[in-house]
């Protein structure tokens, strides 16, 4: 089960929040993978498509920790982030449970300013390993914690102040191996976490957006990456002259821009499948693939067998409500052998089949990320690291304002 997984695919969960500091998700949940039980054909009715993904997919519920779905039970994972931290401050509900966490953050004075950052960084790092252990105390997965978005182009910046989280949390009682550290996957970031992860602490990748970052991150040995597909298909809607797939016809992308029956193809679904295909074939499955940005069930659908899938409340809803033929009961018998409707479309044997270029198997170093990043990567990695960094620069001063009683 979820709880008891290796440290490559230990239960996460993804944060998504505005840019204004009140709005923020403060903690994810994976919906509840059902243990296989045997049920008499008496009592068994056909599964919904959810059910049926889960059995392929740790599903994660892109939903608020305040919000109650019916098929979400538990808390398995949580995320602490700056967005996290400055919607937890603008929320007066649950600024109440976390207000002394957040306050005592404010007196810390083992900081080592050489890490990088300055005394109130450290202290915003602080508050976010008292918030995650708070977190830690209902989830029996791990929290995964952002490293300070201003140092992502710096290696030696982020590999000391992530050691400096890990160390933090140790002072609150909290293992190593419940903690992920969370980085936009650039050249300097990879760079860290193949060290740390040499140091027995899990690093989690974000703002993947192009082959070249799941491919350099499978090589370094980082436990997760996190490609968005949302974005990603954004992007190239924005760019309609930029070739989304270089390996399909181009007859059937010039029909389907005319409307004439073929689908447009998604660049943010042809991404995951690449890299978790890379991922299986090369590098044995250890690095894991959590798809974010599914904006539909066809997307979610589409991704069925990859490690994690993010799933927005309404997408969630509707697998939720549409049953499928696994299962059926006649009322005399269950229909054990007939196959359902979500069936696998990634999975360690259908990887095998999957064809590379030489070049796109030849080691990455910081040469060929920077050339092979592509438009697309680039411009959504420094956007996204621009966001990050907003945030964080917003972050500071209303925490000392609001952490010292100025409410």
């Amino acid at each position: 089960m979820l709880a008891t997984v290796a440290p490559h695919a230990a239960p996460l969960a993804s944060c998504t929040t505005g840019r204004r500091l009140p709005r923020c998700t403060a903690v994810r949940v994976h919906a509840k993978i059902k243990e296989q039980q045997y049920v008499s054909p008496s009592s068994r009715t056909s599964s919904t498509e959810l059910e049926r993904l889960e059995a392929l997919s740790s599903v994660v519920p892109d939903v608020l920790l305040s919000q109650s779905l019916q098929q979400v039970e538990e808390p398995k994972a949580a995320t602490t982030s700056r967005s996290v931290l400055a919607g937890i401050m603008g929320n007066p509900v649950s600024m109440r449970r976390y207000k002394f966490a957040v306050e005592q953050a404010r007196f810390y004075d083992k900081c080592n300013l050489e890490a990088g950052g300055d005394k109130t960084s450290c202290q915003v790092d602080k508050a976010l390993v008292n918030v995650g252990s708070m977190f830690l105390e209902t989830v029996t997965g791990r929290v995964s914690t952002e490293v300070d978005p201003r140092i992502a182009f710096d290696a030696d910046k982020l590999l000391a102040r992530g050691r400096q989280l890990v160390d933090m949390y140790k002072e609150v009682g909290v293992d190593q191996d419940r903690v992920l550290l969370r980085m936009p996957a650039t050249w300097a970031a990879i760079q860290a976490c193949k060290q740390l992860e040499a140091e027995g602490i899990a690093c989690h990748l974000v703002l993947v957006y192009s082959f070249v970052q799941g491919a350099a991150a499978a090589q370094n040995g980082i436990s997760v990456v996190q490609p968005n597909v949302g974005r990603l298909h954004d992007w190239y809607n924005r760019h309609p002259g930029v070739i989304r797939d270089p390996n399909a016809p181009r007859e059937m992308s010039a029909m389907a821009k005319a409307g004439y029956g073929a689908n447009e193809i998604n660049p943010g679904l042809l991404l995951v499948e690449k890299i978790y295909n890379y991922i299986q074939k090369y590098h044995g499955g250890r690095t894991k693939v959590m798809a974010s940005g599914l904006r539909t069930k066809a997307e979610a659908l589409a991704l069925a067998g990859c490690d994690f899938l993010v799933v927005g409340p309404k997408v969630l809803n509707t697998l939720a409500s549409s049953a499928t033929l696994d299962g059926y009961n006649t009322g005399l018998s269950a229909a054990e052998d007939v196959p359902g409707s979500v069936e696998p479309r990634l999975s360690a044997e259908l990887a095998q089949r999957a064809e590379f270029l030489p070049l796109e198997l030849d080691t990455v170093d910081e040469g060929r990320f920077n050339e092979y990043l592509g438009m697309a990567g680039r411009d959504l990695l420094q956007e996204g690291i621009q966001r990050l960094v907003e945030d964080a620069n917003r972050l500071e001063p209303y925490f000392l304002n609001l952490a010292g009683g100025q409410e």
